[in-house]
């Protein structure tokens, strides 16, 4: 019986041969958007946060709003972890945290289906400095538009405080030991796991640009459907594309924030693969995130 992914595959394949200048031009294009608009900006601070987890820094956010987000979300005490660190390291992370605790069975899958939904955070160094600093050229659009990011996470989370009861899991508490071993293995390990990550999005720029551009070739759209729709796709590409047209600044915002907001099919698959032995309803996470993004995008249409 002949496998259809092979099928599908062979064709990718013959599509890729008979555009093989599309494909070597995408690949240089997104590796220069990589290395001149997104690593300079996310690299030093994936650094910064990864020693941060490795001393904990969480535990301490923990003690400090802990009470504050499980009351809030009506998250048992397992998951507050996981929201904090899924801020600090940035999405496709929260699924990697989350596999971790449904496979110690420190939470329930319905649970996690609700966090899954409301912690995919971008790097903040990604929103201030290449979206606020390098695209934007205004650092105080990038702090709205993390702070937008930041308020549509929480306003979904509040909308499913209801949706699962906690009682059960909060009686199994989380056994995490604080680290003290020396700064420079933190620094070792932090750096390590940064040139992974980065590679990890580099690659997914690079696949998503040249699907992007071969869809160039047979499809002829608009400017901006095709900068929303390529945003849809891969995150970075479409917001790097919406900041370079030429329309007014807060539908530009409205656009750039609902693209950050939805965070982009990439991502989602991601993360989708990480938890795949798990089975959640995507369709109802999609539906959720693209509704919350475009009502706090509208906010900068407003202004």
């Amino acid at each position: 019986m002949i496998n259809k992914k092979n099928i599908l595959l062979t064709i990718i394949l013959i599509i890729f041969i008979i555009n093989s200048e599309v494909v070597i031009s995408s690949t240089i294009e997104a590796t220069d958007l990589f290395i001149n608009k997104v690593f300079m900006s996310i690299f030093p601070f994936i650094i910064f946060s990864n020693i941060l987890l490795y001393f904990n820094y969480n535990l301490f956010i923990n003690k400090l709003l802990g009470k504050f987000f499980s009351k809030l979300f009506n998250i048992s005490k397992n998951s507050i972890s996981t929201f904090i660190l899924s801020m600090l390291s940035s999405h496709p992370s929260n699924a990697t945290f989350i596999k971790e605790k449904l496979d110690k069975n420190m939470i329930g899958i319905n649970e996690a289906e609700k966090i899954y939904s409301y912690t995919f955070f971008p790097s903040i160094m990604f929103v201030i400095g290449t979206i606020g600093i390098n695209l934007l050229a205004d650092i105080k659009s990038g702090f709205i538009l993390l702070m937008c990011n930041y308020l549509c996470n929480i306003f979904i989370g509040f909308s499913l405080r209801n949706s699962f009861n906690n009682n059960y899991y909060n009686n199994y508490e989380e056994n995490i030991k604080f680290n003290d071993g020396s700064f420079f293995n933190a620094l070792k390990e932090s750096i390590i796991n940064a040139i992974n990550s980065s590679f990890i999005i580099l690659g997914n720029i690079v696949i998503f640009t040249i699907i992007i551009n071969l869809i160039d070739v047979y499809i002829n759209i608009s400017p901006i459907t095709s900068s929303v729709f390529y945003g849809l796709l891969e995150m970075t590409n479409g917001i790097v594309r919406v900041s370079n047209l030429n329309i007014d600044y807060n539908v530009k915002l409205f656009l750039i924030s609902f693209l950050l907001n939805f965070s982009g099919l990439a991502i989602f698959f991601q993360g989708s693969s990480i938890i795949s032995p798990y089975k959640f309803n995507y369709k109802k996470i999609l539906v959720r995130k693209l509704i919350f993004s475009l009502l706090f995008a509208s906010i900068f249409l407003f202004i």
